[in-house]
């Protein structure tokens, strides 16, 4: 229980002691206790894919979750909180803006007491998942140069905008009271959280957060790359299978998945696949022409108008195809993920396909520690009675 307020220490104790009377409770015992505890996830690229049950749904949505960093660590948690500060503005001019991609785009960080940090951009559209995802990793190819060119001004005035909205004063013991229920309720105790990631920002250089993202993020460079994919399909799309995912590569279901939405035509993979074979020594605006006389839209005044939302996916999809990114090196992992509820793609990436079972073989981060030693007592904090 916390009492914050105008009361004295005795006060304090005395309404504790009249509510555990009236309620009449018992404290669990220990072993009743029912911690949350992250799962530690391998280094690798997980896929997890559902298909909705609303047969009327018709948007698509997809969350890549990069696992970056530990929550424990102050300066972890501040280059994270800076680098999404930088790239949800322009992940969702990109996506969202210039692209269209849907109404809700986002990135954001997400962390737990114990475990790793996360970096989640997320995007829900009418365009398959796989598109989804293949244009969530052609920002991410690019934003690195993006880290690299930013205006080291504008980067202090971030830092400087962020430090001084930390230290506003509380405006009420309401928010004072949230403030300290925080720490607790995560088992931490750790009272002087928002004054070590104070310290850490005025440290924190543009130089940790490139650092951060070539350690966890960018698939070319990160040593144990870990991202997970969720990916919801709505009930009409077309949903590739098991033999489709460990046969061709994401790019070619990606650009299938536009070409059927927009057409409206079956599409063979095989054919496609001899197509972009094909045409890998064509100019893109070859290759588009190319492309759209072999699977020509309904209205045909369309075919090469780039502006028009259909065709503009289908040109980044076959550009795509064409222009693979370089894919992270997956090492092999010393678990076999297929005996337990996955299968591989022909990239090397893990699809989960009993996730309980996944969870269940995975091993656990610790339980969060307590910063400081426990000793039942009275605490001032901001001229106010914590018991």
């Amino acid at each position: 229980m916390l009492v914050v307020g105008n009361f004295e220490p005795a006060e304090a104790v005395d309404a504790a002691q009249q509510v555990s009377q009236m309620l009449k409770s018992q404290p669990l015992p220990a072993h009743s206790h029912m911690p949350s505890r992250m799962v530690n996830i391998e280094p690798g690229h997980y896929i997890y894919r559902h298909m909705s049950e609303d047969p009327n749904m018709l948007n698509n949505a997809v969350m890549a979750k990069f696992y970056c960093g530990m929550a424990t660590n102050p300066m972890d948690r501040t280059t994270m909180a800076l680098l999404s500060q930088i790239s949800k503005d322009q992940f969702f001019d990109q996506l969202r803006t210039k692209e269209q991609l849907g109404y809700n785009v986002g990135a954001s960080t997400n962390s737990f007491s114990s475990g790793k940090l996360t970096l989640d951009m997320m995007v829900q559209g009418e365009s398959n998942p796989t598109y989804l995802l293949q244009r969530i990793d052609s920002f991410i190819h690019g934003f690195r140069q993006t880290l690299v060119e930013f205006d080291t001004v504008k980067f202090d005035a971030l830092v400087e905008s962020i430090v001084g909205k930390a230290n506003e004063q509380l405006t009420s013991v309401d928010a004072e009271a949230n403030r300290m229920w925080t720490p607790i309720d995560k088992g931490t105790y750790n009272f002087a959280r928002l004054a070590d990631e104070v310290e850490s920002l005025q440290r924190v250089r543009l130089d940790d957060v490139l650092d951060m993202w070539d350690r966890y993020i960018n698939p070319e460079t990160a040593v144990a790359y870990t991202r997970v994919d969720s990916q919801l399909w709505a009930a009409k799309a077309s949903y590739p299978s098991a033999t489709d995912m460990t046969t061709w590569p994401e790019s070619i279901l990606a650009l299938a998945g536009c070409l059927e939405s927009e057409t409206h035509m079956p599409v063979d993979l095989s054919d496609l696949s001899h197509f972009i074979n094909s045409a890998v020594t064509q100019t893109s605006a070859d290759a588009l022409a190319s492309l759209a006389h072999q699977y020509p839209m309904t209205n045909s005044t369309q075919v090469l108008d780039e502006t028009a939302s259909g065709w503009s996916k289908i040109k980044n999809a076959l550009d795509m195809a064409m222009n693979p990114h370089n894919q992270h090196a997956l090492q092999d992992s010393e678990t076999n993920f297929a005996y337990i509820g996955m299968y591989q793609t022909v990239e090397g990436k893990w699809v989960i396909t009993d996730v309980d079972k996944f969870k269940a073989t995975q091993a656990l981060h610790g339980l969060a520690v307590p910063v400081i030693k426990l000793i039942p007592n009275t605490t001032a904090f901001n001229d106010h009675t914590i018991v």
